[in-house]
């Protein structure tokens, strides 16, 4: 298995000693699949383009609000026309805290506890017939955030949206939403074109081609970044060796596991273990 490019590094949040980290702004996006160790909530306040998340693919526009729980993998993709108009709230949040400062508010906890479940499935609504008031909801709050501040902030901002199951629709049509399914069911094995290409009725080249030009990455290198959450997650709820991971999630050589989860991570998996495991 080929290198994981160095550009696509997997996005750690490192909130510290702070409860959150709020941004608002024009700004380019990543456009390789990561995940964060932190609740993401990420608002569409201008600009197009695709997020896809849970094998599945949404339109991200004016008005739609995404909910990445802690180790969800996930990537945006910006329109390149929309690069230059492209504005969003981005919020990520240590929930722990904030649960416990919610404790006077049992339904806007339980909420964002089933919200920051860990792997847990990402939630996706559209709220363009209220964005105005989410934006001025935006305004009221400026960083510094306290934990009192992000929870008053969260229950006038849950208080505007649908039950969690009416979310907006995903669209899982496609060659990419197929490939990455199997991937999910055989990430631990060595990898085989020919066999994917023959699950899924097709020629290697089409599977190939057509994964590509739909996530625009390729298959070998979403298998690595899906290997490596794996592994993290290994990491943070077992006791399995370095070398017992790596042949879990896939890697059949444990030295090039090491500096694959390195030049992906940041760190080597012992590191990793030792500063982020509770």
């Amino acid at each position: 298995m080929r290198d994981m490019p160095k550009s696509d590094r997997l996005e750690l949040i490192a909130l510290n000693d702070a409860t959150v980290s709020f941004s608002r702004l024009f700004a380019n996006t990543v456009r390789y699949h990561h995940w964060h160790q932190c609740l993401e909530i990420l608002y569409v306040e201008e600009g197009f383009g695709v997020a896809i998340v849970d094998n599945r693919h949404y339109t991200m526009r004016r008005g739609r609000l995404f909910f990445f729980p802690p180790f969800t993998l996930h990537k945006v993709m910006v329109d390149e026309q929309a690069v230059a108009t492209y504005r969003r709230t981005i919020i990520h949040l240590d929930h722990h805290a904030i649960l416990k400062t919610l404790r006077d508010f049992p339904q806007t906890q339980h909420r964002l506890q089933k919200l920051s479940r860990r792997g847990g499935e990402a939630w996706v609504v559209d709220v363009a017939h209220c964005h105005t008031h989410v934006v001025h909801l935006f305004d009221c709050y400026q960083p510094p955030l306290s934990s009192e501040n992000i929870a008053s902030l969260l229950i006038s901002l849950l208080a505007m949206l649908p039950e969690d199951n009416d979310g907006a629709p995903g669209n899982s049509h496609g060659i990419a939403s197929l490939v990455m399914f199997w991937l999910d069911e055989n990430y631990q094995h060595k990898f085989s074109l020919d066999a994917l290409a023959q699950e899924l009725g097709k020629s290697r080249s089409y599977v190939s081609r057509k994964f590509h030009a739909e996530m625009g990455e390729k298959i070998h290198d979403y298998l690595n970044t899906l290997r490596l959450r794996k592994a993290c997650e290994r990491l943070l709820h077992s006791e399995e060796s370095v070398r017992e991971i790596a042949a879990r999630v896939g890697f059949s050589d444990v030295t090039y596991f090491i500096s694959a989860f390195k030049k992906g991570i940041g760190e080597t998996p012992l590191q990793y273990r030792k500063a982020h495991k509770s």
